[in-house]
């Protein structure tokens, strides 16, 4: 007898959405099985950085999550250390990359980040965890993950803090996002799906707070994301319409495993830095590559209804 394999459970996560939105046929690529299941967002296909900024960004977050679990555990963390740390997290990236970058651009990168990361342990959010005022708080891996209505929820806060009887969960954007307004603030709210699912977290939506903090115009700028049970709701709709999406474009991509068929991206931009390109019907434009399947899809259409034609 034939075992039949249960499929895992779909999945939602910041990444995995914006992909899908931006560019339907990579999200089958990274996301998409071939078998009819999930590929859990815990373990995508590799995708390195393609940027020199990317990397950045990147050594950031690992430096910043290391910099939290040293605070935790009270263990400060001087200048000089913090700046080795944050080289030596570049470093071995490039290396293991072999990306080329040259010195002068390596150093101010460097430079530019480490200044972006003082800056962010100065914010009015965050500065009293490292300044000694009495807060109860707790950090937290983006790849940690919860179930909320059967969905496996990448939405973990990067930070939450308590203080005046409320926790505060906040979310870091190391860069600005194109991601229209009202999404943003839809999927920020999934920060609290995700910490009621959670051992010691508190049901009761008056007792969160959200805020964001984010890089823009070299600076970080905070502000607070509205709470009520409607956004919540909102939010949980849209993570669900999501999920729903994934599970019907991994169930096209099943039935098409040449790719051939499915939708290219929204926008030539989400082409630049793909890691897919070298293989995608767009490598040589997105416009004329669109042109190209709408033909195909035409003509296929009116093969197929040729051959109904006849055998009627």
């Amino acid at each position: 007898m034939v075992r039949s394999m249960k499929p895992s459970k779909p999945h939602w996560s910041q990444t995995s959405s914006r992909l899908m939105n931006a560019c339907p046929r990579a999200w089958a690529i990274t996301y998409g099985t071939t078998t009819g299941h999930f590929r859990s967002a815990k373990r995508p296909l590799p995708n390195p950085p393609r940027t020199f900024d990317d990397l950045l960004t990147r050594s950031m977050r690992t430096t910043w999550l290391r910099r939290l679990s040293d605070q935790y555990q009270r263990k400060v963390w001087s200048t000089p250390y913090a700046k080795r740390t944050f080289d030596n997290t570049v470093d071995d990236a490039i290396d293991h990359l072999n990306m080329t970058v040259p010195p002068l651009h390596l150093e101010m990168g460097k430079y530019r980040s480490i200044k972006q990361l003082r800056l962010l342990e100065q914010s009015q959010t965050l500065r009293p965890l490292f300044t000694g005022e009495p807060r109860r708080w707790a950090y937290f891996d983006r790849r940690k993950s919860a179930e909320v209505r059967g969905i496996e929820v990448y939405a973990a806060p990067d930070v939450a803090v308590f203080h005046q009887h409320r926790w505060t969960l906040v979310r870091l954007q190391f860069r600005s996002s194109r991601r229209p307004l009202l999404g943003q603030q839809l999927e920020h709210l999934l920060m609290i799906h995700w910490a009621r699912s959670q051992p010691g977290f508190p049901e009761d939506l008056a007792a969160y707070r959200v805020k964001v903090v984010r890089w823009q115009a070299h600076r970080w700028k905070e502000h607070t994301v509205e709470v009520s049970q409607e956004l919540l709701d909102q939010s949980m709709a849209l993570m669900a319409h999501d999920a729903q999406e994934m599970k019907w474009l991994q169930r096209w991509a099943c039935a098409d495993p040449s790719f051939a068929s499915l939708p290219l991206a929204s926008h030539h931009e989400e082409c630049h830095t793909c890691p897919h390109r070298p293989n995608c019907p767009a490598k040589n434009g997105l416009a004329s590559a669109k042109r190209a399947q709408e033909k195909m899809l035409v003509s296929r259409d009116q093969s197929e209804a040729t051959k109904s034609a006849n055998t009627a």
